[in-house]
Protein backbone atom coordinates (compact mmCIF):
# COMPACT_ATOMS: atom_id res chain seq x y z
CA UNK A 1 0.00 0.00 0.00
CA UNK A 2 3.09 2.70 0.31
CA UNK A 3 4.05 2.44 -2.98
CA UNK A 4 0.19 3.46 -3.74
CA UNK A 5 0.53 5.76 -1.41
CA UNK A 6 3.61 6.89 -3.26
CA UNK A 7 1.87 6.90 -6.81
CA UNK A 8 -0.89 9.30 -5.55
CA UNK A 9 1.77 11.49 -4.13
CA UNK A 10 3.54 11.87 -7.67
CA UNK A 11 0.24 12.63 -9.34
CA UNK A 12 -0.71 15.43 -6.80
CA UNK A 13 2.39 16.64 -7.74
CA UNK A 14 1.89 16.47 -11.24
CA UNK A 15 -2.05 18.32 -10.60
CA UNK A 16 0.11 21.40 -8.99
CA UNK A 17 2.74 21.12 -11.52
CA UNK A 18 0.42 21.49 -14.06
CA UNK A 19 -1.80 24.23 -11.98
CA UNK A 20 1.69 26.20 -11.28
CA UNK A 21 2.62 26.14 -15.07
CA UNK A 22 -1.17 27.86 -16.11
CA UNK A 23 -0.60 30.10 -13.18
CA UNK A 24 1.56 31.71 -14.81
CA UNK A 25 0.90 30.95 -18.46
CA UNK A 26 -3.01 32.63 -18.01
CA UNK A 27 -2.07 36.02 -17.47
CA UNK A 28 0.47 36.53 -19.74
CA UNK A 29 -2.22 35.23 -22.58
CA UNK A 30 -4.90 37.78 -21.07
CA UNK A 31 -2.10 40.80 -21.45
CA UNK A 32 -1.52 39.61 -25.13
CA UNK A 33 -5.08 39.19 -26.19
CA UNK A 34 -5.80 42.26 -24.73
CA UNK A 35 -8.09 41.58 -22.21
CA UNK A 36 -8.75 44.25 -19.29
CA UNK A 37 -7.29 44.24 -15.44
CA UNK A 38 -10.54 43.82 -14.24
CA UNK A 39 -11.13 40.40 -16.17
CA UNK A 40 -7.60 39.21 -15.66
CA UNK A 41 -8.33 39.25 -11.81
CA UNK A 42 -12.43 36.98 -12.58
CA UNK A 43 -10.94 35.12 -14.86
CA UNK A 44 -8.20 33.01 -12.40
CA UNK A 45 -10.60 33.50 -9.38
CA UNK A 46 -13.78 34.34 -9.90
CA UNK A 47 -14.45 31.54 -12.83
CA UNK A 48 -11.50 29.35 -11.77
CA UNK A 49 -13.05 29.32 -8.24
CA UNK A 50 -16.67 28.52 -8.94
CA UNK A 51 -16.21 26.00 -11.80
CA UNK A 52 -13.38 23.96 -9.24
CA UNK A 53 -16.06 23.88 -6.81
CA UNK A 54 -18.81 22.68 -7.99
CA UNK A 55 -17.00 19.80 -10.10
CA UNK A 56 -14.88 19.09 -6.69
CA UNK A 57 -18.53 18.37 -5.40
CA UNK A 58 -19.12 16.63 -8.64
CA UNK A 59 -16.12 14.44 -8.93
CA UNK A 60 -16.65 13.83 -4.98
CA UNK A 61 -20.19 12.54 -5.50
CA UNK A 62 -19.47 10.18 -8.58
CA UNK A 63 -15.96 8.74 -6.77
CA UNK A 64 -18.12 7.25 -4.04
CA UNK A 65 -20.44 5.29 -7.40
CA UNK A 66 -18.00 5.37 -9.90
CA UNK A 67 -14.71 4.75 -8.13
CA UNK A 68 -11.65 7.42 -7.79
CA UNK A 69 -9.53 5.77 -10.26
CA UNK A 70 -11.71 6.67 -13.60
CA UNK A 71 -12.05 10.30 -12.45
CA UNK A 72 -8.89 10.70 -11.58
CA UNK A 73 -7.80 9.57 -15.41
CA UNK A 74 -10.41 11.38 -16.49
CA UNK A 75 -9.03 14.13 -15.52
CA UNK A 76 -5.81 13.64 -17.37
CA UNK A 77 -7.42 13.21 -20.44
CA UNK A 78 -9.19 17.13 -19.50
CA UNK A 79 -5.59 18.27 -19.01
CA UNK A 80 -4.58 16.79 -22.03
CA UNK A 81 -7.00 18.37 -24.55
CA UNK A 82 -6.43 21.93 -22.81
CA UNK A 83 -2.93 21.15 -23.72
CA UNK A 84 -3.55 20.34 -27.16
CA UNK A 85 -6.22 23.52 -27.42
CA UNK A 86 -3.09 25.76 -26.60
CA UNK A 87 -0.77 24.42 -29.27
CA UNK A 88 -3.61 24.87 -31.69
CA UNK A 89 -4.75 28.11 -31.39
CA UNK A 90 -4.79 30.99 -29.10
CA UNK A 91 -7.40 33.82 -28.62
CA UNK A 92 -9.33 35.51 -25.93
CA UNK A 93 -12.34 33.01 -25.80
CA UNK A 94 -9.78 29.69 -25.92
CA UNK A 95 -7.83 31.69 -22.48
CA UNK A 96 -11.24 31.62 -21.23
CA UNK A 97 -12.07 27.62 -21.85
CA UNK A 98 -8.47 26.78 -20.93
CA UNK A 99 -9.46 28.35 -17.64
CA UNK A 100 -12.72 26.11 -17.22
CA UNK A 101 -10.51 23.02 -18.51
CA UNK A 102 -7.63 23.35 -15.82
CA UNK A 103 -10.71 24.20 -13.01
CA UNK A 104 -11.98 20.80 -13.83
CA UNK A 105 -8.95 19.34 -14.13
CA UNK A 106 -7.56 20.25 -10.74
CA UNK A 107 -11.16 18.97 -9.26
CA UNK A 108 -11.15 15.85 -11.12
CA UNK A 109 -7.23 15.20 -10.14
CA UNK A 110 -6.63 16.36 -6.96
CA UNK A 111 -10.19 15.62 -5.16
CA UNK A 112 -9.54 11.86 -6.13
CA UNK A 113 -5.59 11.96 -4.90
CA UNK A 114 -6.72 13.14 -1.19
CA UNK A 115 -9.62 10.78 -0.80
CA UNK A 116 -7.58 8.02 -2.22
CA UNK A 117 -4.66 8.88 -0.06
CA UNK A 118 -7.39 8.97 3.29
CA UNK A 119 -8.50 5.72 2.42
CA UNK A 120 -5.41 4.51 2.25
CA UNK A 121 -4.00 5.58 5.28
CA UNK A 122 -7.29 5.56 7.30
CA UNK A 123 -8.70 7.51 9.39
CA UNK A 124 -6.56 7.38 12.37
CA UNK A 125 -3.84 9.21 9.87
CA UNK A 126 -6.32 11.69 8.00
CA UNK A 127 -4.29 14.58 9.15
CA UNK A 128 -0.97 13.40 8.40
CA UNK A 129 -2.23 12.24 4.83
CA UNK A 130 -3.39 15.43 3.78
CA UNK A 131 -0.56 16.83 4.74
CA UNK A 132 1.42 14.99 2.70
CA UNK A 133 -1.13 15.10 -0.18
CA UNK A 134 -1.02 19.44 -0.04
CA UNK A 135 3.00 19.51 0.36
CA UNK A 136 3.20 17.57 -2.54
CA UNK A 137 0.50 19.62 -4.56
CA UNK A 138 1.91 22.52 -3.65
CA UNK A 139 5.55 22.15 -4.19
CA UNK A 140 4.47 21.53 -7.51
CA UNK A 141 2.89 24.82 -7.82
CA UNK A 142 6.06 26.39 -6.67
CA UNK A 143 7.99 24.33 -9.57
CA UNK A 144 5.58 25.27 -12.17
CA UNK A 145 6.08 28.83 -11.39
CA UNK A 146 9.51 28.82 -11.34
CA UNK A 147 9.38 26.44 -14.76
CA UNK A 148 7.34 28.83 -16.66
CA UNK A 149 8.99 32.14 -15.38
CA UNK A 150 12.03 30.37 -16.73
CA UNK A 151 11.36 29.00 -20.19
CA UNK A 152 8.26 30.39 -20.43
CA UNK A 153 8.58 29.32 -24.41
CA UNK A 154 8.57 25.51 -23.35
CA UNK A 155 5.43 26.26 -20.61
CA UNK A 156 3.45 24.49 -23.54
CA UNK A 157 5.58 21.60 -24.42
CA UNK A 158 6.20 21.18 -20.37
CA UNK A 159 2.20 20.65 -19.50
CA UNK A 160 1.60 18.66 -22.58
CA UNK A 161 4.29 16.22 -20.88
CA UNK A 162 2.94 15.97 -17.66
CA UNK A 163 -0.22 15.16 -18.94
CA UNK A 164 0.54 12.47 -20.62
CA UNK A 165 3.13 10.85 -17.60
CA UNK A 166 0.61 11.49 -15.75
CA UNK A 167 -2.16 9.68 -17.83
CA UNK A 168 0.45 6.72 -17.94
CA UNK A 169 1.26 6.46 -13.83
CA UNK A 170 -2.86 6.80 -13.25
CA UNK A 171 -3.17 3.87 -15.20
CA UNK A 172 -1.04 1.85 -12.90
CA UNK A 173 -2.59 2.89 -9.64
CA UNK A 174 -5.46 0.99 -7.55
CA UNK A 175 -9.39 1.16 -7.14
CA UNK A 176 -8.85 2.38 -3.36
CA UNK A 177 -12.50 2.26 -2.86
CA UNK A 178 -12.05 -1.07 -2.79
CA UNK A 179 -10.10 -0.54 0.80
CA UNK A 180 -13.85 0.74 2.18
CA UNK A 181 -15.94 -1.71 4.09
CA UNK A 182 -18.45 0.33 4.67
CA UNK A 183 -21.50 0.47 2.25
CA UNK A 184 -22.37 4.07 0.86
CA UNK A 185 -25.40 5.63 3.04
CA UNK A 186 -27.63 9.00 3.15
CA UNK A 187 -25.63 11.04 5.76
CA UNK A 188 -26.47 14.74 6.28
CA UNK A 189 -24.26 17.64 4.77
CA UNK A 190 -25.39 20.08 7.83
CA UNK A 191 -23.05 18.24 10.49
CA UNK A 192 -20.17 19.36 7.97
CA UNK A 193 -21.63 22.65 6.34
CA UNK A 194 -19.93 24.63 9.32
CA UNK A 195 -16.50 23.29 8.75
CA UNK A 196 -17.18 23.76 5.23
CA UNK A 197 -18.08 27.18 5.10
CA UNK A 198 -14.42 27.95 7.45
CA UNK A 199 -12.74 26.47 4.16
CA UNK A 200 -14.54 28.88 2.41
CA UNK A 201 -13.48 31.98 4.53
CA UNK A 202 -10.11 30.93 4.81
CA UNK A 203 -9.71 31.38 0.78
CA UNK A 204 -10.17 35.05 1.35
CA UNK A 205 -6.31 34.62 3.42
CA UNK A 206 -4.80 32.86 -0.06
CA UNK A 207 -6.77 35.44 -2.49
CA UNK A 208 -5.48 38.51 -0.55
CA UNK A 209 -2.26 37.03 -1.32
CA UNK A 210 -3.01 36.95 -4.79
CA UNK A 211 -4.85 40.37 -5.31
CA UNK A 212 -4.75 42.68 -2.47
CA UNK A 213 -0.93 42.37 -1.21
CA UNK A 214 0.86 42.54 -4.90
CA UNK A 215 -1.86 45.05 -5.91
CA UNK A 216 -1.25 47.54 -2.88
CA UNK A 217 2.72 46.87 -2.51
CA UNK A 218 3.17 46.90 -6.41
CA UNK A 219 1.04 50.50 -6.80
CA UNK A 220 3.54 51.67 -4.08
CA UNK A 221 6.41 51.41 -5.26
CA UNK A 222 7.83 47.75 -4.06
CA UNK A 223 9.71 45.39 -7.01
CA UNK A 224 7.95 42.41 -8.58
CA UNK A 225 10.61 40.57 -6.62
CA UNK A 226 10.02 41.82 -3.64
CA UNK A 227 6.40 40.81 -4.09
CA UNK A 228 7.46 37.63 -5.41
CA UNK A 229 9.38 36.89 -2.31
CA UNK A 230 6.89 37.12 0.42
CA UNK A 231 4.42 35.15 -1.75
CA UNK A 232 7.07 32.58 -1.79
CA UNK A 233 7.22 32.80 1.89
CA UNK A 234 3.37 33.03 2.55
CA UNK A 235 3.45 29.77 -0.16
CA UNK A 236 6.47 27.78 0.96
CA UNK A 237 5.66 27.70 4.79
CA UNK A 238 2.36 26.66 3.95
CA UNK A 239 2.97 24.06 1.63
CA UNK A 240 5.86 22.50 4.06
CA UNK A 241 4.45 22.65 7.71
CA UNK A 242 1.39 20.81 6.41
CA UNK A 243 2.62 17.16 7.12
CA UNK A 244 3.67 18.04 11.04
CA UNK A 245 0.33 20.11 11.78
CA UNK A 246 -1.50 17.17 10.30
CA UNK A 247 0.38 14.81 11.91
CA UNK A 248 -0.09 16.52 15.29
CA UNK A 249 -3.48 17.24 14.78
CA UNK A 250 -3.62 12.83 14.42
CA UNK A 251 -2.08 12.74 17.64
CA UNK A 252 -3.71 15.07 19.60
CA UNK A 253 -6.86 17.86 18.53
CA UNK A 254 -7.76 18.52 15.29
CA UNK A 255 -9.91 21.52 16.39
CA UNK A 256 -7.28 22.99 18.80
CA UNK A 257 -4.62 22.96 15.76
CA UNK A 258 -7.45 24.67 13.56
CA UNK A 259 -7.86 27.23 15.87
CA UNK A 260 -4.46 28.04 16.67
CA UNK A 261 -4.32 28.53 13.01
CA UNK A 262 -7.50 30.46 12.46
CA UNK A 263 -5.83 32.63 15.37
CA UNK A 264 -2.25 33.03 13.88
CA UNK A 265 -4.00 34.25 10.24
CA UNK A 266 -6.12 37.11 12.55
CA UNK A 267 -3.06 38.15 14.14
CA UNK A 268 -1.22 38.17 10.78
CA UNK A 269 -3.18 40.49 8.99
CA UNK A 270 -3.42 42.93 12.07
CA UNK A 271 -1.28 44.95 10.83
CA UNK A 272 0.90 43.59 8.07
CA UNK A 273 2.57 46.51 6.83
CA UNK A 274 4.82 46.67 9.60
CA UNK A 275 6.69 43.32 9.13
CA UNK A 276 5.40 42.08 5.29
CA UNK A 277 8.39 38.92 5.39
CA UNK A 278 7.37 37.79 9.29
CA UNK A 279 3.42 38.30 8.71
CA UNK A 280 3.74 36.32 5.30
CA UNK A 281 5.31 33.86 7.61
CA UNK A 282 2.44 33.64 9.82
CA UNK A 283 -0.28 33.90 7.37
CA UNK A 284 1.52 30.32 5.95
CA UNK A 285 2.27 28.77 9.26
CA UNK A 286 -1.51 29.48 10.45
CA UNK A 287 -2.87 28.39 6.80
CA UNK A 288 -0.60 24.79 7.26
CA UNK A 289 -2.36 24.28 10.52
CA UNK A 290 -6.05 24.68 9.11
CA UNK A 291 -5.37 23.37 5.26
CA UNK A 292 -5.10 19.39 5.71
CA UNK A 293 -6.77 19.30 9.25
CA UNK A 294 -10.43 20.56 7.72
CA UNK A 295 -10.39 17.58 5.87
CA UNK A 296 -9.53 15.71 8.22
CA UNK A 297 -12.29 16.95 10.15
CA UNK A 298 -15.12 16.51 7.46
CA UNK A 299 -13.80 12.59 7.09
CA UNK A 300 -14.20 11.80 10.64
CA UNK A 301 -17.38 13.44 10.68
CA UNK A 302 -18.76 10.64 8.18
CA UNK A 303 -18.49 7.19 7.30
CA UNK A 304 -16.37 5.72 4.79
CA UNK A 305 -18.57 4.96 2.16
CA UNK A 306 -19.81 8.51 1.94
CA UNK A 307 -16.59 9.80 2.39
CA UNK A 308 -15.77 11.17 -1.31
CA UNK A 309 -19.27 12.78 -1.56
CA UNK A 310 -18.13 14.47 1.81
CA UNK A 311 -15.09 15.61 0.35
CA UNK A 312 -16.39 17.20 -2.66
CA UNK A 313 -18.53 18.77 -0.66
CA UNK A 314 -16.45 20.77 1.51
CA UNK A 315 -14.38 21.25 -1.47
CA UNK A 316 -17.49 23.02 -3.12
CA UNK A 317 -17.30 25.50 -0.37
CA UNK A 318 -13.70 25.88 0.24
CA UNK A 319 -12.59 26.45 -3.11
CA UNK A 320 -15.78 28.84 -4.44
CA UNK A 321 -14.40 30.48 -1.49
CA UNK A 322 -11.65 31.87 -4.95
CA UNK A 323 -15.25 33.37 -5.85
CA UNK A 324 -16.36 34.70 -3.60
CA UNK A 325 -13.08 36.76 -2.72
CA UNK A 326 -12.71 37.92 -6.22
CA UNK A 327 -15.86 39.24 -6.36
CA UNK A 328 -15.15 40.99 -2.50
CA UNK A 329 -12.39 41.28 -1.70
CA UNK A 330 -12.06 44.19 -4.89
CA UNK A 331 -14.75 45.82 -3.40
CA UNK A 332 -13.24 45.44 0.06
CA UNK A 333 -9.80 47.24 -1.37
CA UNK A 334 -12.17 50.16 -3.03
CA UNK A 335 -14.50 50.94 0.36
CA UNK A 336 -11.86 50.80 3.29
CA UNK A 337 -8.30 50.51 1.51
CA UNK A 338 -5.09 48.08 1.78
CA UNK A 339 -4.94 47.75 5.81
CA UNK A 340 -8.39 47.79 6.33
CA UNK A 341 -9.33 45.14 4.03
CA UNK A 342 -7.02 43.14 5.28
CA UNK A 343 -8.05 43.29 9.21
CA UNK A 344 -11.11 42.65 7.76
CA UNK A 345 -9.93 39.63 6.34
CA UNK A 346 -8.25 38.40 9.54
CA UNK A 347 -11.42 39.20 12.05
CA UNK A 348 -13.51 36.99 9.29
CA UNK A 349 -11.28 33.79 10.23
CA UNK A 350 -11.73 34.44 14.13
CA UNK A 351 -15.36 34.88 13.84
CA UNK A 352 -15.93 31.37 12.94
CA UNK A 353 -14.53 29.61 15.17
CA UNK A 354 -17.43 29.14 16.67
CA UNK A 355 -18.48 27.11 14.52
CA UNK A 356 -15.54 24.24 15.19
CA UNK A 357 -18.14 23.64 18.08
CA UNK A 358 -20.99 21.16 18.61
CA UNK A 359 -23.78 23.69 19.13
CA UNK A 360 -26.16 20.80 21.46
CA UNK A 361 -23.16 20.28 23.57
CA UNK A 362 -20.66 23.20 23.69
CA UNK A 363 -17.64 21.05 22.98
CA UNK A 364 -15.62 20.66 20.27
CA UNK A 365 -16.52 18.59 17.09
CA UNK A 366 -13.62 16.17 17.02
CA UNK A 367 -12.67 13.80 19.98
CA UNK A 368 -9.69 14.87 21.72
CA UNK A 369 -7.45 12.24 19.94
CA UNK A 370 -8.50 11.03 16.36
CA UNK A 371 -10.63 8.09 15.76
CA UNK A 372 -8.07 5.00 16.00
CA UNK A 373 -8.69 2.51 13.51
CA UNK A 374 -5.95 -0.12 11.57
CA UNK A 375 -4.45 1.88 8.80
CA UNK A 376 -4.72 -0.37 5.28
CA UNK A 377 -0.79 1.24 4.49
CA UNK A 378 0.99 -1.32 6.45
Amino acid sequence: MRSQFLLFTFLVFFTGLFLGILRIVIPVLEREQGLSAEISILIPLVVFGFIKGIFNFLTGKLSDILGRKKLQMAGWVVALLASLILMIWIDPLIVILVTCLLAINQALTWTTSVTSQIDISGKRRAGLATGINEMSGYLGVALGNFLASQVYGMSIFIILGTSLVALFVSLGVMETKTLISDPPKRESYRKITPISVIGLVEKFVDSSFFVVIPTYLLIKGFSLGYVGDLTAVYTLTWSLSQPLFGYLADSFSRVKVVISGLILMSIGFIDFLLSPQFFSFIEGLGMGMIYPNLIALVNDKVGEGSRGKALGYYRLYRDSGYGAAGLLLPLLYIKFGFSDTLLLVGLLQVIFIPFLFDKNQGKPMSITKSPRRESHSS
